[in-house]
């Protein structure tokens, strides 16, 4: 059993490292096989540079496989004929040595056949090869010899080919075309030449002082017939576009009658040859030309062959510029003027497919180029006219509270009684939280747009955000009758904090503000590895058409009794934008007169035993303000009046200048040293910051003061440059009770960094 498992394993191992192009195989499983180097499941056989199957046979379906399947199936009986055929022919032209023939296009046959099929096509060459020598002449031993050598020169050249000169692909560009040319020349023919004029010799076949003679007729002739035989058939039998279009089988044919005509008149023996015609040789370039410069290589390489059959015949038969009284001799010019044209055509023909595919890849180039521009054109044109639509749809939004506020301004002008001027006060607080809000959804709308929000992921319970949301909502629920449902979770989550928060803000609040009646739940369920958090609400429900566009910018549903001012719209758009920022997945279902469900999936955390939630700080007014003194800079004299008479009000000592030069000389006279400044982003009109001017004071009192920077610029720069400088930066308009907040947080973490500080 072991002795018939190795058997099996070798067979196995055979089939899996056999190249079937060449017909070789190392015999084991191994990666690194000498001929086939790639591991995968597809290889290219060094030898032979054909990509050859692992497995048995499943080779891919391109051209040349699949004329290489045509040859299994017949072919390689019909290759040796043709090449039997060939070899009697040209050796029935030989003149200076029966073995020795200037006209042998078997050359070309063999190095074509090799290319084509694989290397394991040698013993047909040779056997072909062989079987011609012996019934011409010499020996047996001479004949297999001369088979050798002539298999040789067809491996040998077309291994080079394979390796240098790009395989079948050789005849694509001007390089590859003269490499090829050079292989043919200087490496493959003379080894043909040299074994079988060797072997002749040796057995006495040929004398001494006609060996050279010889040779170099021998030479010459397997030349020419890898130069011209070797690229049509090559050509053709690789070629994926077999005139399968109208218009090139015209222009072929039209080619070809061109070249049979012109090489009849020049070579024809019909025609008298006179000195004055002998010219007439020289029209064989024009069809070339044609050929190379509109046909392409294939073309090219068929009408060089065309010519050389009608040159050879017209030069045997007394005809054309070439005929001598020495027959070798002429056939050997005829040699040497095929050669001439057919390797200048055929790197003309390549330089100028070369040049045809780089103009088209130029010309695929500047259709996708102006493809690119006519859509970042259109892309150009549709966000215009959507920050126009922006631009009016804010100030349309943002007038409606400006123009309430000036009229609840005017009623305060007025005698009021106290209820009805602390009614009027509400409204304008009202007001004014209605308008931060539009400024903090234009603000999100800006910091996603420019991309300057970067996600921090960490992981949280859940029941933290569900509780501020319980907190935040509780009052507007009960203002409008509304019941508001929290179901808590002890799930942890991993997600922004902050995002998170912001979107669940936003489905809680767009369902406050839609909802008449009923109520609002918010609850989690698990979904495997996700959490599912929910939001419900009992209002009008979302048209089923609409349910796309509720999550563009400005996109408002009109309900039936509007919040007061209404919204900017902008608030399921900032969901959309945040959870696609943090990768999470959001779902809708909504019934006409029955609600609507927003549910967003976050993925679970491991639960976590203690909680890292932060202690909650007491209320601002907690905290003693009496002696800190609080520097505020603004170029704005009705910013200075506001800020200044706001802290003075919650007890500070306010000092306001607008720069850092006047700030620094009311410190001076009345000599007091700031616990934390306040200052815009823009002094002077845009041409300085309030960073520098924070520096200033800085580096003036020898020491590093808190700061908040207050902005109403949206742009990127400010936030990045107040959190380089490790400042808080509020953007205008701010909440009087965010500001507090603020401020307290910092002077508490300036009081603790002092009463920890070891005393001198």
């Amino acid at each position: 059993m072991d002795f018939i498992s190795a058997r099996w394993l070798r067979a196995i191992s055979w089939v899996r490292d056999y190249c079937w192009s060449c017909a070789s195989s190392k015999g084991v499983v191994s990666l690194a096989n000498p001929n086939c180097n790639d591991a995968t499941r597809w290889r290219r056989c060094r030898g032979c540079g054909v990509q050859a199957s692992t497995m048995s046979d499943p080779r891919p379906a391109t051209p040349e496989i699949t004329f290489r399947r045509a040859v299994n199936a017949g072919g390689i009986v019909a290759i040796g004929v043709i090449y039997f055929a060939l070899a009697k022919a040209g050796l029935a032209l030989a003149s200076v040595n029966p073995s020795a023939t200037p006209i042998w296009p078997p050359t070309g046959i063999a190095l074509a056949a090799v290319l084509l099929v694989g290397y394991r096509i040698w013993p047909v060459i040779f056997v072909a090869a062989a079987i011609v020598n012996a019934t011409t002449a010499g020996s047996i031993a001479t004949a297999i010899a001369i088979a050798t050598g002539n298999t040789l020169e067809a491996i040998v050249g077309a291994y080079l080919i394979n390796r240098w000169s790009g395989g079948r692909d050789t005849f694509s560009t001007p390089h590859s075309v003269a490499t090829f040319a050079m292989i043919c020349l200087v490496i493959a023919t003379p080894i043909s030449a040299t074994i079988g004029m060797t072997s002749l010799a040796a057995a006495g076949y040929v004398a001494q002082s006609n060996f050279a003679n010889a040779w170099v007729t021998w030479w010459l002739g397997d030349v020419a017939g890898a130069l011209v035989v070797t690229p049509a058939v090559v050509l053709w039998a690789s070629s994926q576009n077999h005139l399968s279009d109208r218009k090139d089988v015209l222009e072929t044919a039209g080619v070809l009658g061109v070249a049979a005509i012109v090489g009849l008149i020049a070579f024809s023996p019909v025609i008298e040859q006179t000195r004055s015609r002998d010219p007439l040789g020289f029209l064989v370039i024009l069809p070339m030309l044609w050929a190379a410069l509109r046909r392409g290589p294939r073309d090219t390489a068929t009408v060089a062959l065309l010519l050389a059959g009608i040159t050879i015949w017209g030069t045997l038969t007394g005809g054309g510029p070439f005929t001598t009284a020495d027959r070798n001799v002429s056939s050997l010019l005829v040699l040497m003027f095929l050669i001439s044209i057919t390797v200048p055509s055929l790197l003309l023909s390549a330089d100028v497919e070369v040049r045809k595919h780089g103009e088209e890849r130029l010309r695929r180039a500047q259709i996708e180029l102006e493809r690119k521009v006519a859509e970042r054109t259109q892309e150009l044109e549709l966000a215009n006219a959507a920050k126009s639509r922006f631009l009016a749809m804010a100030s349309h939004d943002l007038r409606q509270p400006l123009h309430a506020l000036g009229l609840f301004i005017a009623q305060l002008r007025t005698p009021l009684k106290p209820a009805e001027r602390t009614r009027t006060i509400e409204l304008i607080d009202a007001t004014r939280k209605e308008m931060d809000e539009m400024f903090n959804s234009l603000l999100d709308i800006s910091r996603l747009d420019a991309g300057i929000l970067v996600p921090t992921i960490t992981e949280f319970p859940i029941a933290r955000l569900l509780r501020k949301i319980e907190t935040a909502f509780d009052q507007a629920t009960r203002e409008k009758g509304l019941h508001l449902r929290v179901r808590q979770s002890d799930a942890w989550v991993r997600s922004d904090a902050m995002l998170l928060e912001r979107i669940l803000f936003n489905l809680v609040s767009n369902a406050v503000r839609y909802t008449l009646q009923g109520g609002i739940i918010v609850g989690c369920r698990r979904r495997g590895d996700m959490l599912r958090i929910e939001v419900w609400d009992s209002g009008p429900g979302i048209p089923e058409d609409q349910k796309q566009n509720i999550f563009g910018e400005f996109f408002q549903l009109a309900p039936q009794d509007r919040h007061r001012y209404g919204s900017m719209g902008l608030g399921l758009a900032i969901v959309d934008r945040l959870r696609l920022l943090l990768n999470h997945q959001i779902d809708l279902v909504s019934r006409l007169g029955r609600g609507s469900r927003f549910a967003i999936m976050v993925p679970i955390a491991a639960s976590r035993a203690a909680s890292t939630e932060p202690v909650d700080l007491p209320h601002p007014a907690a905290f003693a303000v009496d002696g800190k003194v609080v520097l505020v800079i603004a170029d704005a004299p009705m910013v200075q009046e506001g800020t200044g008479g706001l802290l003075g009000r919650w007890g500070y000592s306010v000092l306001t200048a607008a720069s850092d030069a006047t700030a620094l000389t009311r410190l001076a006279e009345r000599h007091q040293r700031p616990d934390l400044i306040i200052s815009d982003y823009h002094l002077a009109s845009g041409t300085t910051t309030g960073i520098r001017a924070i520096e200033q004071i800085n580096a003036a009192l020898g020491s590093s003061i808190p700061a908040i920077l207050i902005s109403g610029d949206t742009a990127p720069e400010p936030a990045r440059d107040a959190r380089d400088q490790g400042y808080i930066l509020l953007h205008k308009p701010v909440d009087p009770m965010r500001l507090r907040a603020v401020m307290h947080e910092l002077l508490m973490q300036q009081d603790s960094r002092r009463d920890h500080r070891p005393a001198s």
